[in-house]
């Protein structure tokens, strides 16, 4: 049995409190398309940038966002009104890098028809306007850890990649990503001794959880040492996995993160589901 350690790690930082109330909605900002990127068949990093952009702040790897996109046929999004109703075309990404002296922010996209914001990335172009707000803190990295398990299906491969370029190179890191077929296979960087499978699902969404499910029963995990894990994927599917993870496979569940991406059949996913009933 491979146990992680049971030290428990700070609760994660984008909870409220008992008793804080609803959330605040963070100002909005509006940003501005500067480039495009093709990183695989089905992904892409879009780059932004604009004047209220340079108070932005980094909160560490796997944070997020919440971003407005156009509409189906424009190419500027609505800013929202201060107590208006959430914007149908609002969703939730992780900021995969931004830089602070040219106020440039970098976000992947997963290119699908499910939704307004994989819709909007397909036909983006130079000059779009959105809207940022945001963003929240993200996964806090325990720097005891010896290791780190770092699974997810493609619409996590943001927060991974983050996750990645910040640990340091004396930690173990295995990665599993689950994705529609090997094209979508890359390098991914990181100062960190790192171990990369990819897991084709084929391009049912019906079927979404199950190549990651069945690796995670039987990746070998490293022995020595303190471990911490961390799972983006499809929310029913990330039910199961924690359950394999804690319940199959022994980990200590205070030293297990999970992240419902989304969900099959619900667009309107809320994006603070951590599975906590799923062990």
């Amino acid at each position: 049995m491979n146990t992680a350690s049971t030290a428990s790690p700070a609760s994660p930082p984008d909870r409220p409190a008992p008793g804080d109330g609803p959330r605040r909605r963070p100002n909005p900002r509006r940003i501005e398309v500067l480039s495009i990127q093709t990183l695989s068949p089905r992904m892409v990093r879009i780059t932004f940038t604009g004047p209220d952009m340079h108070a932005f702040g980094w909160n560490g790897p796997a944070g997020h966002l919440k971003l407005i996109v156009p509409a189906d046929g424009s190419h500027e999004a609505a800013l929202p009104e201060p107590d208006g109703p959430r914007s149908a075309n609002m969703r939730t990404y992780t900021p995969r890098r931004f830089d602070a002296a040219s106020a440039q922010l970098d976000i992947d996209f997963v290119l699908h028809d499910h939704g307004p914001a994989g819709r909007w990335a397909t036909r983006a172009r130079v000059g779009d306007q959105l809207v940022v707000m945001g963003p929240a803190p993200g996964y806090q990295i325990d720097p005891e850890a010896a290791w780190f398990l770092l699974a997810g299906d493609d619409t996590a491969l943001p927060a991974i990649e983050t996750i990645l370029a910040e640990l340091p190179a004396q930690v173990q890191a295995k990665v599993l990503v689950e994705v529609v077929d090997m094209k979508e296979a890359r390098a991914l960087s990181s100062a960190a001794k790192v171990e990369v499978q990819w897991l084709p699902r084929g391009d049912n969404p019906q079927r979404a959880g199950e190549a990651l499910e069945a690796a995670l029963r039987t990746v070998v995990l490293p022995t020595a040492g303190a471990g911490r894990v961390y799972v983006g994927c499809e929310a029913a599917a990330m039910r199961r996995v924690r359950s394999v993870l804690v319940n199959d496979r022994g980990i200590d569940r205070s030293t297990v993160v999970t992240r419902g991406y989304w969900k099959l059949g619900n667009a309107n996913h809320p994006d603070r589901d951590f599975g906590d009933d799923a062990s």
